[in-house]
């Protein structure tokens, strides 16, 4: 089900992924969270949005489908997938998103030349260090949201 608000639309979180949240921003930088841990996509969901739009994907196919068809500011990847390891995005990344910031956000350390932009380890680094790295590599501002009283 797809509902229409202020910002874009919002598709509710599935199996299979889609938009966990929707901006009230109208240019808010887009995110491509590429992870199979669902607990891990509402956590990044939560600390990112309205400031970003997060879409999350819990699959390798999904994710390489989703990059042909849109455009994003950000990709956080974990490469520990259920059908590949998501290592193999950063060359469609170069390709076609080639101004696509990437975010290696995993329990493994990547290799240097497959490090992307930046790494996070899993699930050691603090919602503050997360946030301060994803604002870092948008460029929005290094301090976190703070909730409306």
């Amino acid at each position: 089900m797809t509902n229409d608000f202020p910002g874009g639309p919002y598709r509710p979180f599935s199996e299979n992924g889609g938009a966990i949240g929707f901006s009230i921003f109208a240019t808010a930088p887009r995110v491509l969270h590429v992870d199979s841990d669902h607990d891990a996509a509402l956590v990044l969901a939560a600390l990112l949005v309205p400031e970003t739009q997060v879409t999350h994907v819990p699959t390798l196919a999904a994710a390489q489908e989703l990059l042909q068809a849109e455009k994003f500011a950000l990709v956080v990847l974990d490469p520990d997938l259920p059908d590949g390891d998501g290592v193999d995005l950063l060359a469609d990344l170069r390709a076609g998103q080639h101004n696509a910031r990437v975010l290696m956000y995993s329990a493994r350390h990547p290799e240097q030349h497959h490090a992307g932009h930046a790494f996070l380890p899993k699930p050691w680094t603090s919602p503050r260090q997360l946030w301060r790295t994803v604002s870092d590599l948008l460029g929005i501002g290094p301090a976190m949201p703070v909730e409306p009283q």
